[in-house]
């Protein structure tokens, strides 16, 4: 039995929290998605599989949508266990069904379907808690963490509930894609910027190129606001300031108490 977790993440908390997930489960592999993308053969003979990605505009990333419908549906591979964990800022909404959906018309079925409320990034709307808050929310995330582990080591059944007006919502969800990898277009590059590039290096989407030195955007944005995070000058703004102001966010390495 071979077994795989395969991650999306922006900011970074779905990165460690895949992370933690693999050390409690033993998992042999551990994967972008993006790198499962261009080299599905990563994926050859897995039997037990994890997928962990956050909540987009009430959806998967869109690049979720492309490792299930175009990836995961061509491997067709035989599994013997599928589990799906998305982190979200909030309300869960329907992104468990439209996943659900999209696994559901490549061949697949999740046997365990879960949720975890983390720190919402998406600073157009919100604003970074302060760090007493945020190690407060980090615990509980490590304890649902080990909980779930748990549960997964078991291979408990925990399936995705099919919501009302699931078929309406996926399309909603599916005609905003291509407006989201436009709103890159709401980036700007101030004169803190000193070309460093990291920007470009933390896009889990290689939406961004250095061009002179320059951050150029290639309209293929998540809105995952890695690269606004990760700018150590600060350097990346929105021509529209945020209602709650300007705040930033660095996640963990992981949520797993080391005490």
């Amino acid at each position: 039995m071979k077994s795989a977790i395969c991650w999306f993440s922006g900011a970074g908390n779905s990165k460690a929290v895949a992370h933690d997930l693999q050390q409690r489960l033993g998992y042999d592999h551990l994967l972008a998605i993006p790198e499962v993308i261009k080299n599905p053969a990563l994926l050859t003979d897995i039997t037990t599989l994890g997928l962990v990605f956050p909540i987009y505009f009430f959806g998967p990333p869109a690049i979720v949508r492309i490792l299930i419908s175009e990836t995961l549906k061509g491997l067709e591979l035989k599994l013997d266990y599928l589990f799906v964990i998305l982190t979200h800022g909030g309300l869960p909404f329907y992104a468990p069904t439209i996943t659900d959906r999209l696994l559901a018309d490549a061949g697949y079925a999740a046997s365990y379907v879960n949720t975890i409320a983390m720190i919402d990034t998406y600073i157009p709307l919100f604003k970074i808690p302060k760090e007493e808050k945020q190690q407060a929310i980090h615990s509980k995330i490590g304890k649902k963490i080990e909980t779930m582990s748990s549960s997964l080591l078991a291979q408990d059944l925990r399936v995705a509930m099919r919501l009302p007006f699931a078929r309406q919502f996926h399309n909603i969800w599916q005609n905003s894609l291509v407006k989201r990898s436009n709103k890159d277009k709401n980036f700007i590059i101030t004169d803190q910027c000193t070309g460093c590039g990291i920007c470009a290096q933390v896009c889990p989407v290689q939406n961004i190129v250095m061009e002179r030195g320059q951050p150029i955007f290639l309209h293929t944005c998540e809105q995952c606001f890695a690269c606004f995070h990760h700018c150590p000058e600060h350097a990346i703004a929105l021509q529209r300031t945020p209602v709650r102001g300007y705040t930033w966010y660095t996640p963990p390495n992981t949520f797993i108490s080391q005490e």
